[in-house]
């Protein structure tokens, strides 16, 4: 299964002139996007990394072997308008930070730690109690937000981000298989749901 989900995202890797396209009601703009992606993760991190995530992401483990981060959906004209894997060296930092913004979501936390939200998707306010195993691995350029996977408690192997206009987290995956196959199956939905700086309008991706 990892095999086949890594495969679609060689394939966006590989995509001779890939473009996003708004709708015609935005006007139909076309973005020329790039991309690129490191060398394979070494061994003392992919260890670090399998410990972490404590067989909770077997496809994100398996991507890291591959790759160790990478851009997609990079506009070309400005390659930090984007959705990114971290290298692996840069995830603690990254969830150090992130970890600050979350912080100012605890304001709310005494209202509802979990709640759905206006798409019937799993959030929630301030710090959960898994929160000391999580890691942090993708995110967005010109954003805050980060995507962060529960590898232990009742949200184990879900994968959220943390919406920082709001304060709070939401569910962007049930796995890390679901995420890998929201990326290479429907490139402008993702983007168009989860991305709060850019790409607001885009309605197809077109790899060529």
């Amino acid at each position: 299964m990892s095999q086949d989900l890594l495969a679609g995202i060689e394939r966006l890797l590989e995509a001779p002139a890939p473009k996003f396209i708004d709708s015609e009601a935005a006007g139909g703009h076309v973005t020329g996007l790039t991309k690129e992606a490191g060398l394979p993760a070494s061994n003392q991190d992919l260890a670090w990394l399998a410990q972490a995530l404590a067989g909770s992401a077997d496809s994100l483990l398996a991507l890291y072997r591959r790759w160790d981060g990478m851009r997609l959906f990079a506009d070309q004209h400005d390659m930090d308008t984007c959705f990114y894997f971290l290298p692996i060296s840069d995830m603690a930092e990254e969830k150090a930070q992130l970890e600050d913004w979350m912080q100012l979501g605890l304001e709310q936390a005494h209202d509802y730690v979990e709640h759905l939200d206006e798409s019937g998707r799993q959030a929630f306010y301030g710090i959960p109690e898994w929160w000391r195993s999580a890691v942090v691995f993708a995110g967005f350029g010109y954003a805050p937000e980060r995507f962060f996977i529960a590898t232990e408690g009742v949200h184990r192997g879900r994968i959220f981000t943390h919406e920082h206009d709001g304060g709070y987290s939401i569910k962007v995956a049930e796995s890390s298989d679901e995420l890998l196959r929201q990326l290479a199956e429907d490139p402008a939905g993702f983007m168009r749901r989860n991305y709060g700086v850019g790409y607001h309008d885009v309605a197809r991706y077109l790899p060529e």
